[in-house]
């Protein structure tokens, strides 16, 4: 998908400022978001067992997610630095010029298909906090003696 992308539309970025200044801004705003999601991947309320290899467990998912959020943020700071080379003018020949751009605006669609992850794995993320904090209110409430309402029968 990015290899069509990029064959077709890397001609469209070739000395156009204006791609160059939007390709720049939407990158910086995502490796910010980015940083953000690192902070709720990495947030020690993640640890949900109850007991220490459980969380040794969830930890190691975790790591996982981080990883690929790195690689994430990684690929973001990439084509960053190459829209800033491109903008240069090093007076290279015209081919090298446009293979960069090629290269681009190949990894500047792959990384934007790769973000639309990112609203769906942060749902996810945040519905099974929500899950756990019912489950958890739900085994209190059967605990202290009470019949726990199914979510239906609450209100």
């Amino acid at each position: 998908m990015s290899a069509l992308v990029a064959y077709f539309f890397h001609a469209k970025y070739h000395n156009n400022s204006n791609a160059l200044t939007i390709l720049t801004t939407v990158f910086s705003i995502l490796a910010g978001f980015l940083i953000a999601v690192f902070a709720i991947v990495a947030d020690e309320r993640a640890l949900r067992g109850k007991s220490w290899k459980s969380n040794v467990a969830d930890l190691e998912m975790i790591r996982r997610e981080l990883r690929s959020h790195r690689r994430l943020f990684s690929l973001y700071l990439v084509v960053l630095t190459l829209a800033f080379v491109v903008a240069l003018d090093f007076g290279w020949p015209l081919k090298l010029q446009e293979r960069i751009e090629y290269v681009l605006v190949f990894l500047a669609s792959m990384a934007m298909i790769w973000s639309f992850r990112l609203p769906g794995y942060l749902m996810a993320r945040h519905m099974d906090a929500l899950d756990r904090v019912i489950e958890s209110r739900r085994s209190e409430q059967t605990r202290v003696g009470g019949k726990a309402p199914r979510a239906d029968q609450e209100g």
